[in-house]
């Protein structure tokens, strides 16, 4: 199984800071614009997918010059995170990672976030300051952490039977609702546990 790296199209980067994650990928798929960092950066692009908005000729002539497999996708209702996302699925992953969402539109990071929801398999996003898990029945959370390391953890909707340990403050079979009390918790053991029965959790793990 596969590791596969998703790189957003937010903004331009050097996205060499990404290198560790960039060196242990097995496939790179790049969205829509974020071949052009892509390029600038010196990084080989497995699959490039979008409905091709934001990308210039040039840079799409470089990727088919590259053997790039190039997937347009038309679909309006979608973010081309959520294309990249449902089109990695298909590969049948071991875990996905994704960079270069930082930055941009306010509203389309917030996309991104309900995007994360849409993967079955253990996924996570890099952000410059920390990083970003989706939880929910399907993907429960066991991670290796520092100690003292800062974590929140965030109910988007109605969670149910919550489970959280390895943090100052544990929770217990516990029922959430969207607020701002999972703020600030701090991690007392090497890992982080936290699942829930139903519902989905994000969970912000800081650098």
């Amino acid at each position: 199984m596969s590791k596969i790296l998703i790189i957003g199209n937010a903004r331009l980067e050097d996205l060499t800071k990404w290198s560790k994650l960039i060196e242990k990928s097995d496939l790179i798929i790049a969205c829509d614009g974020a071949m052009k960092n892509c390029v600038e950066s010196n990084i080989a692009v497995d699959f490039l997918i979008g409905d091709m908005d934001s990308i210039g000729e040039e840079t799409l002539q470089y990727a088919r010059s590259k053997n790039t497999e190039i997937f347009e996708i038309s679909d309006q209702q979608n973010n081309d995170l959520s294309k990249a996302i449902s089109f990695a699925q298909s590969l049948s992953p071991q875990s996905i990672e994704i960079i270069g969402v930082d930055g941009g539109r306010s509203e389309h990071q917030f996309a991104n976030y309900f995007s994360l929801f849409e993967s079955q398999v253990n996924t996570t996003l890099h952000l410059d300051d920390c990083i970003v898990i989706p939880v929910n029945k399907s993907n429960p959370m066991a991670r290796s952490i520092e100690l003292e390391k800062e974590f929140s953890v965030f109910s988007i909707g109605q969670s149910f039977g919550v489970n959280l340990s390895g943090g100052k403050w544990e929770i217990n079979d516990a029922d959430l609702s969207p607020s701002s009390i999972g703020l600030h918790n701090v991690a007392v053991a090497e890992k982080l546990m936290i699942s829930c029965s139903d519902g989905n959790l994000l969970v912000f793990i800081n650098r």
